[in-house]
């Protein structure tokens, strides 16, 4: 009877993987979170049998959120990770901006069919090669059955029908340090993305799969309403009621949080049509004026734009030409700009103009 592989052996055996195999996109860091969600259910003593549909459902998950709703780059630039690829040929631009709960009951059907797409072609080359560690091929964390080599690489092609099978003491290790290993998969998810998606805001929020709420909103409309009268984008009367929303300028998907300075109320036709995309590059003027004109008005303003100001160059409003005005305008077009350059697209009218 083979004796259970010890915690520390498949500490060194994870940590391995997530940090030190070689990597062409980021495939591996989502079968670690698979599996470390997976282990949750596990029970002392018995293996744990995982479906391929299960990690292609998991697959889905975390690429909607990161390459379809915040549009990071998962591998080489001009390599798009075929799972990417899956998604986008099922589904338009403007069903991103939802969240995953929310896609599957509005699109099941197309999600089941990325998620089978996902099972039967992108999990013949990261399962096998998952646990290869520095250079030898030890199955200490699940078995799987595969059916041939099919070309010069060696590559194997997965029994789909058998799935996964973790092993008892694997899935114990992974329960019990669920956790820890779990900050290690993100920051490492979040290492490699950072090189290709440069001057991205919030990185580890986005990696996390959506995990960062987009605060409170009826707060915002508080702060707002009795400086401002009409909606920001067609100047139509707002009513303060079920009608008006609070927008982001700039994307959520894109900056990742609900900053003061990034919010504008809005009619419900112009929010709903927007959705994640940006809007024309006017915009961003309009919406430098309304913070200066509410700087001394809204303390949460006002600290928000602090923050805004140190992010990039970490010079203090003041000490440079335009003042605060200037440094505003730079940075606010900054992101603008990088939004775009990261494929957020761009509404070019509102409904109600």
């Amino acid at each position: 009877m083979r004796s259970p592989t010890s915690d520390a052996a498949l500490h060194r055996a994870f940590m391995g993987i997530v940090k030190k195999s070689p990597k062409n996109n980021t495939y591996k860091f989502a079968l670690a979170l698979f599996l470390l969600e997976r282990a949750g259910s596990a029970e002392p003593g018995r293996t744990l049998k995982a479906e391929y549909a299960d990690v292609a459902r998991h697959f889905f998950k975390y690429y909607w959120s990161h390459a379809c709703k915040s549009k990071l780059r998962q591998g080489p630039a001009r390599q798009t990770p075929l799972v990417i690829d899956i998604i986008k040929k099922e589904f338009r631009e403007d069903a991103y901006p939802q969240s995953f709960a929310s896609l599957r009951k509005t699109h099941g059907d197309a999600v089941d069919r990325c998620v089978d797409k996902i099972a039967r072609e992108c999990l013949h080359d990261v399962v096998p090669r998952f646990q290869w560690v520095g250079g030898s091929k030890r199955r200490l964390f699940f078995e799987y059955e595969s059916k041939e080599y099919f070309d010069s690489a060696r590559n194997e092609r997965l029994y789909l029908r058998a799935g996964i099978r973790i092993k008892p003491d694997a899935a114990e290790f992974l329960k019990k340090y669920r956790a820890p290993l779990y900050n290690s998969v993100i920051l490492e998810w979040v290492k490699f993305l950072e090189v290709r998606n440069f001057g991205t805001p919030n990185l580890a929020k986005k990696v996390e799969a959506g995990r960062a709420g987009r605060g409170n909103q009826r707060r915002a409309v508080q702060l707002l309403a009795p400086f401002v009268e009409r909606c920001f984008y067609c100047g139509e009367q707002l009513a303060f009621d079920a009608r008006t929303h609070v927008d982001h300028v700039l994307p959520f998907s894109y900056v990742g949080e609900s900053e003061m300075w990034n919010l504008v109320l809005a009619c419900r036709e112009c929010n709903c049509s927007k959705l994640d995309r940006l809007p024309p590059r006017r915009y961003v003027k309009d919406l430098c004026a309304q913070n200066l004109d509410n700087l001394c008005r809204i303390k949460e303003l006002r600290d928000s734009l602090a923050r805004l100001y140190y992010e990039r160059a970490g010079a203090p409003a003041g000490r440079r030409p335009g003042g605060e005005a200037g440094i505003m305008a730079e940075r606010i077009g900054w992101h603008y700009k990088n939004a775009a350059g990261h494929g957020f697209q761009m509404m070019r009218k509102f409904p109600c103009r």
